[in-house]
């Protein structure tokens, strides 16, 4: 169960994210839903399916990878813009990016967090006293 004060956080902050390319290109821009997700003891992996989206300026050979392993997940040949969804199992926080095939160049990138909620909270396991316990 999410506290109270976290749902109305999490309510508040867009689950997108949007990231322009600072290493090669700026007309790239790659935007992956949602890009939190929320475990805990019971529940230690999210099992999601991720939209990824992305828009350049000028057509070419892109490709979408991310830090799950090497090959690609989907490439386009001589396109403005793609979209495909991705699922998975997430334990742990990972990205996404764009990279030019033919240069290898990363072009745009988007990091997914995991929130880990633990309910080690040291109230909840402190004995109950009360004024009249003699210990």
């Amino acid at each position: 169960m999410i506290p109270r004060a976290l749902f109305l956080l999490l309510t508040l902050v867009p689950l997108t994210s949007v990231a322009d390319a600072d290493v090669a290109d700026q007309s790239m821009q790659l935007t992956v839903k949602p890009v939190l997700c929320i475990t805990d003891k019971r529940t230690p992996s999210c099992q999601m399916s991720f939209l990824v989206v992305w828009q350049s300026a000028q057509t070419g050979y892109y490709c979408l990878f991310s830090d799950f392993g090497e090959a690609p997940i989907r490439c386009w040949s001589n396109e403005l813009s793609g979209r495909t969804t991705d699922e998975r199992s997430v334990q742990s926080d990972f990205q996404y990016w764009m990279q030019d095939a033919k240069s290898e160049l990363q072009l745009a990138a988007v990091k997914v967090e995991v929130l880990r909620l633990d309910s080690d909270d040291r109230r909840h396991k402190r004995r109950r006293r009360h004024v009249w316990d003699i210990n």
